[in-house]
């Protein structure tokens, strides 16, 4: 009897999970009366929205000159409420001028490129699934926004009424040199719409993975991110938040045809298939929460781990935190310039700076002197201008002002290294695998008799006092890069008393 009990319930479990599958409608263009009907949402009855359903789809191209990546969504929201009328804005961002074949020994390019310089050799070699077409590499990476479609279905008269987004809705708008986003708001939107959109990122950008978070600030009844990889690019992929994803992980194929040969029998790849899948996910706030509300969203983040082109055998990228530590250190636009003198070395000299023997009070008397040639603008940055720049200017980012006194300090007697870390309204560095993308900015390591740290920043107090930095800094892992030895992890929010 207790075992048909058990099947029994075995059995009704099944039909339960199998009939909340089927519950939701995966259907564009099609909204049920169940949905054009809804007033409220009843996992979260004060939520003013509710994402029904959204599906990301990633797929690589294998081309003869590089790979491409498409990014397909499609999102499906209900408004509830006058409120959740907002849901009708939607910004999408990308990237451009992605050059693979720029400086690879600079440092902004090492963050978005691979690096070129590693790359030798034309020659094809035999793959395991055939021969491949010489060198699979862009000579530049850039992201299109294509395939925009946004529609509002609403109930009038017991009918359903369906309105389009025009082209003429869609405004494009520069962030920076890289960075783009274009803009578009669904029309007609109001309490009791079902909002419908969907768009396609077309990237050549193949090398980095976009960041995907199943979570929002309304609650999602359904996502599910569908990713098929070469498995040329082998990506660190890393799941967070606090509800998780179901996710599975299987071996695939794509088939490709060589461009310059059109009439040669197509051929195929492996790849590795992800499949990641958010159901019912409350909504997200970030009410007194101080770090960026995307590290408790149910999602992945990923880095390129490693890769492998025609041509070439496989390659390491940022496998490793000491790989990462040396590609920063190498670099032309911070690491190389570290061991420069500071343009300000004969005004230290007549301060008579080198002689304060107090190495605290010498590293106050540094920062002032910095602090009255250049003012902090209230921007951090990882990437420096360099020093006489800076010192024409009068002012810079955090990471201007920084590389000065790096070297200001390090013309006084005193050890002073970078310290990279990622802020907190940016988000947590990924704790299982190495990520150089997601460094934002560097501060100062002062390393103090019997081999005490001290830290500083730009952004510091006028009055230099070491430890004296802004919370948006005072983060968990940061690491400090040194040179001629190993680096190491340090804690910044365990700073004080040091």
């Amino acid at each position: 009897m207790k075992l048909r009990v058990i099947k029994l319930f075995v059995l009704l479990a099944c039909s339960l999970l199998t009939a909340s599958a089927a519950d939701v409608n995966m259907k564009f263009g099609k909204p049920t009366s169940e949905e054009m009907q809804m007033t409220t949402y009843e996992a979260d009855p004060l939520a003013d929205a509710v994402v029904l359903c959204r599906l990301t789809d990633v797929e690589y191209t294998v081309q003869t000159s590089s790979f491409l990546a498409d990014y397909r969504d499609r999102v499906r929201i209900k408004v509830l409420k006058p409120s959740g009328t907002r849901y009708a804005k939607v910004v999408v961002p990308y990237m451009v001028n992605m050059s693979v074949g720029g400086d690879m020994a600079g440092l902004r390019s090492s963050f978005m490129t691979i690096p070129m310089d590693r790359i030798s050799g034309s020659s094809a070699f035999q793959d395991q699934d055939g021969p491949m077409s010489d060198a699979v590499v862009g000579a530049e990476g850039d992201e299109s926004i294509e395939d925009i479609k946004a529609t509002a279905f609403n109930l009038v008269g017991g009918k359903v009424v369906k309105t389009s987004m025009k082209k003429s809705a869609i405004v494009k708008t520069k962030i920076d040199d890289n960075n783009y986003q274009i803009e578009f708001t669904v029309p007609e939107v109001k309490q009791g719409t079902v909002i419908e959109y969907e768009y396609r990122v077309h990237s050549q950008v193949f090398w980095i993975l976009h960041d995907w978070y199943a979570q929002r600030e309304i609650p999602v009844v359904y996502a599910k991110l569908d990713m098929n990889i070469p498995n040329y690019l082998i990506f660190n992929i890393e799941d967070q938040g606090i509800q998780r994803l179901t996710y599975t992980v299987t071996k695939g194929s794509m088939k490709y045809k060589i461009e310059s040969d059109p009439l040669a029998n197509p051929m195929y790849v492996n790849t590795n298939h992800y499949v990641y899948v958010g159901r019912d996910l409350k909504a997200v706030t970030n009410e007194g929460y101080e770090w960026n509300v995307l590290d408790l969203c149910a999602g992945i983040t990923a880095e390129l781990k490693s890769y492998r082109l025609p041509g070439m055998n496989q390659m390491d990228y940022a496998n490793s935190w000491d790989k990462v530590d040396q590609m920063i250190l190498d670099s032309e636009e911070l690491g190389k310039r570290l061991k420069d003198h500071s343009p300000l070395a004969d005004e230290l000299k007549a301060a008579g700076i080198q002689n304060i023997a107090d190495q605290r009070e010498r590293v106050s008397a540094v920062f002032q002197l910095v602090s009255s040639r250049v003012k902090w603008n209230g921007k951090y940055d990882l990437c420096p201008a360099s020093t006489s720049e800076t010192l024409k200017k009068g002012e810079g980012s955090n990471a201007d002002i920084n590389l000065l006194l790096i070297q200001s300090l390090n013309d006084v007697g005193l050890i002073a290294a970078p310290v990279v870390l990622r802020t907190r309204d940016l988000g947590m560095l990924p704790y299982n695998f190495p990520s150089l993308r997601k460094i934002s900015t560097f501060m100062i390591c002062v390393v103090m008799p019997g081999g005490k740290k001290g830290f500083i920043d730009a952004s510091s107090s006028p009055s230099g006092v070491i430890g004296d930095l802004p919370r948006i800094m005072l983060v968990e892992r940061a690491r400090v890069l040194y040179n001629g030895r190993k680096g190491e992890w340090v804690n910044l929010q365990n700073i004080y008393g040091k």
